[in-house]
């Protein structure tokens, strides 16, 4: 397959012709992303314990989330972290990646989430939800 593809991309440069730049893959798109209340696990809103968790999330080529892993905030008390991976397994949806070719391909996207009991959040931008009780 190495050998055929090669030959294939050699083609138009022995025809005087430039061989076309590929797209350049995109990423998951999110479809349904969202926590509320609810997503706030019971042990840390009972402990008061608030804090910021950053996942990577592996998006297989339907747009499910297949793989959940914690980037920061691994160390929170209360299942922080694991509960998060939990949700977004469960409930987060995407359109899938799509590879040079135009076809569906797994793909990864981060975020970061913020715990927050007192309404206190970082600046927000796209890639941050907050979540209040």
């Amino acid at each position: 397959m190495m050998r055929r593809a090669g030959l294939l991309l050699m083609a138009p440069l022995l025809l005087g012709a430039a061989p076309a730049a590929p797209a350049a893959p995109t990423p998951p798109l999110p479809k349904k992303v969202d926590l509320g209340p609810d997503a706030y696990p019971e042990t840390a809103r009972n402990a008061g314990v608030e804090g910021d968790i950053a996942i990577e999330l592996q998006i297989d080529g339907k747009g499910v989330v297949t793989g959940c892993d914690v980037t920061k905030g691994a160390e929170l008390p209360s299942e922080l972290a694991a509960g998060t991976c939990a949700l977004a397994k469960a409930n987060w949806r995407f359109l899938p990646a799509r590879g040079a070719a135009g076809q569906n391909v797994p793909g990864r996207v981060t975020y970061a989430i913020a715990f927050r009991i007192s309404r206190r959040c970082p600046p927000p931008s796209n890639e941050t939800i907050c979540v209040f009780l």
